[in-house]
This record gives C-alpha cells, sequence and structure tokens, in this order.
C-alpha cells in the first residue's frame, strides 16, 4: 500500500510540473484555458485525491508519516484547486493569475509532502 502512495505521489508532482508550465504559458500569453487545460487539472486533482485515498488507507491500516503535519498538507492538497477555481469568474487575466498562484502553492504544498512524508 505504501508503494502505491509513494506511485501516487510521483504522479503528482509530474502532474502538478506539467499544470504549472501550462499555466504560466496561459498567464504570459493572456490565454485563455481551453477544455484541455481543464481535463489537466481535474486529472491533477484526481491523482492527487486518490494518493490522499491510498494514504488513508495506509495510515488506517497502521503506518504513519513521519511528521504529523503531512495529514494536513494532504487535506490542503486535496482542496487547495477547487478552493480555487471557486474564485473564477469565467476567463482572463484574473482567473489565469489565481490559477497560477493556486498552483504554485499546489507546487510548495506537494513539496512539503514529500519532506513530511
Amino acid at each position: 500500500m505504501q508503494a502505491i502512495h509513494q506511485v501516487l505521489a510521483i504522479g503528482a508532482l509530474i502532474a502538478v510540473a506539467i499544470v504549472l508550465t501550462w499555466t504560466v504559458i496561459l498567464a504570459v500569453t493572456k490565454g485563455t484555458p481551453g477544455r484541455g487545460y481543464d481535463r489537466a487539472q481535474a486529472s491533477m486533482v484526481g491523482i492527487i485525491a486518490l494518493a490522499a485515498i491510498v494514504g488513508a488507507a495506509s495510515f488506517i491500516s497502521g503506518a504513519r508519516p513521519a511528521d504529523g503535519l503531512h495529514l494536513v498538507y494532504g487535506a490542503v492538497a486535496v482542496l487547495l484547486i477547487p478552493f480555487a477555481r471557486s474564485f473564477l469568474r469565467g476567463g482572463g487575466r484574473r482567473d489565469a493569475l489565481i490559477l497560477l498562484i493556486a498552483v504554485a502553492a499546489l507546487g510548495g504544498v506537494i513539496y512539503r509532502l514529500f519532506a513530511t512524508g
């Protein structure tokens, strides 16, 4: 179970890197996120949520993270993007900047998850 959690964590890190790069491009070019971007973002959140579910199952079965903050960071990682999306207005530079800040923050949270794992 722990190995699956670690593989999903690496997948989440890769997904965040891809979405962050895409978000930077959108913010710089003042582009509008399209269906592909939304799918990539949903996939990223899905991978993170799946990692959290496997991590919770591992926790219930007795495996504990090295630092209790890992649980807090895990919850923040799952909720951060949906929370940020609640502030979007349907396109434009403002939305791109909100997403840029949220995905960059998520990258920091993922880093902390690896550090507290």
